[in-house]
């Protein structure tokens, strides 16, 4: 899978990874999913030794990117009890 777009980033109300983000995925079939990604930042003595976007497992199958992205939004407002 590749990522082919990248939602905006909403700070959700959870102390644990709270920055979010939904990212559209093709597929390896051509088909295309959504997947919702965490921020995580990792810190040894106060310094930060690693941060990127960890990717949670892909969602649904889809003609295309439009329509992935459309359910990506409502699944992830439902989910977070945010407008997104």
């Amino acid at each position: 899978m590749r990522i082919v777009k990248e939602l905006d980033v909403v700070e959700i109300g959870t102390a644990l990874h709270p920055k979010r983000r939904i990212v559209i995925v093709q597929r390896d079939d051509g088909l295309y999913a959504y997947a919702e990604q965490y921020q995580y930042v990792s810190q040894y003595d106060g310094e930060i030794v690693a941060e990127g976007w960890g990717t949670l497992p892909a969602e649904g199958i889809y003609a295309n990117s439009h329509v992935a992205e459309v359910e990506g939004r409502a699944a992830f407002a439902q989910w977070h009890g945010v407008a997104y």
